[in-house]
């Protein structure tokens, strides 16, 4: 029941602060999470472990858990790397990947189309992630997806971009539409320079993210 708590919890806080509803340093205490979602305390320890996991959430010696704050440093170095280990997977499945495969990202293709002309940038969060893990776990080297994917994992708050730069979207989809083409074509060297480009595309926007919060860091989370 515990475990059950803490995903509905962890998912909750999630959606909450890659909508920006909780902004960058926002202060989360303990107590009046427990409050708010009528649990214990240790639902909710466990849910903040799995935010700091997602790199969501960050530990402050003697102050508690808050909202991770984006540095320029961090964002510039997740995307270069993002961008050559991306780029490199992204060349392989052009030589690799399945018709069947072809197929899966095609089906997306129309849905992300759909989520940009809705503006709908949690939608489209959802399905640019599984774009791009169809993609990865095509390139045939497991030991590549891995990495790749962990990156993925421990930078989720990057995609807080879609929610707060909504031209992003449309931007991302012809970039992406770029890379299908390449796929089709099975052009590997094409492909992955457009995943090169299109990791560093992003990561000039999530950048703008830094300048532009949207309230003061530091505020306690309300109940």
């Amino acid at each position: 029941m515990s475990d059950l708590k803490s995903q509905t919890i962890y998912r909750s806080l999630r959606e909450r602060i890659l909508r920006n509803e909780l902004a960058s340093g926002t202060r989360l205490v303990l107590r009046e999470l427990a409050n708010r979602y009528e649990s214990s305390d240790i639902p909710v320890r466990e849910a903040l472990r799995m935010l700091e996991r997602d790199g969501l959430v960050e530990m402050v010696p003697y102050r508690g858990a808050r909202v991770t704050t984006l540095t320029q440093r961090e964002i510039e170095e997740t995307y270069f790397i993002r961008g050559h280990l991306e780029s490199i997977a992204t060349g392989l499945a052009a030589d690799r990947i399945s018709d069947a495969e072809l197929g899966a990202l095609d089906a997306l293709m129309v849905q992300m189309r759909a989520a940009v002309e809705a503006q709908d940038g949690p939608h489209f969060s959802d399905l640019n992630r599984e774009f791009h893990q169809i993609i990865v776990a095509a390139c045939g080297n497991e030991m590549l997806r891995e990495l790749t994917m962990d990156i993925w994992q421990r930078h989720s708050g990057f995609q807080r971009v879609f929610r707060m730069v909504p031209e992003r979207l449309a931007r991302s989809q012809a970039e992406h539409e770029g890379i299908m083409d390449a796929l089709h074509a099975r052009d590997a060297k094409r492909a992955a320079a457009l995943a090169l480009w299109h990791k560093r595309s992003v990561g000039d926007t999530v950048s703008t993210l830094v300048d532009k919060p949207s309230e003061e860091p530091g505020t306690d989370v309300t109940a």
